[in-house]
């Protein structure tokens, strides 16, 4: 009943022009097994500047800086000595991290629902005494012949 997941993400990052700013992209491909029946469009997925949105780099407006909890690595605004200088917001560098956050977010979304879906089958397949499914012997002789 094991299950296999191939992924792969590929980030682009590409300039016309040295002037220009780089184009951002992050592609995300999961190879899944036919039986969990999750469109093309949720197993190949693009994050660009189109789809999603630059993240924050410092604090939330309207949050004042505070000194982190020992073992935060979270961006808090302050260091040992006082306070940091704001991140530059903006750029190739936001839209990256904002695209490593939809893919993460969207990853997390189709895994739960493929994890999930192999519950309900495997709960499935033990009330009516099939075998442990797609990754038992006896389906694999079936494929085979």
């Amino acid at each position: 009943w094991p299950i296999t997941i191939n992924t792969k993400l590929a980030m682009a990052t590409v300039s016309s022009a040295p002037t220009a700013s780089p184009a951002v992209s992050i592609r995300a491909r999961f190879d899944l097994p036919e039986h969990c029946n999750i469109s093309p469009e949720r197993c190949h997925q693009n994050f660009d500047a189109s789809n999603t949105k630059e993240a924050r780099l410092g604090l939330p407006e309207g949050v004042e800086p505070t000194k982190p909890e020992p073992g935060s690595y979270a961006y808090s605004g302050v260091h040992d000595h006082g306070p940091l200088v704001p991140p530059r917001e903006g750029g190739p560098l936001a839209l990256l991290i904002g695209c490593t956050q939809a893919a993460k977010a969207a990853s997390d979304s189709l895994l739960t629902e493929v994890v999930e879906a192999e519950k309900e089958r495997a709960r499935g397949e033990k009330k009516s005494g099939r075998g442990a499914g797609c990754g038992d012997k006896e389906s694999k002789k079936a494929k085979l012949g």
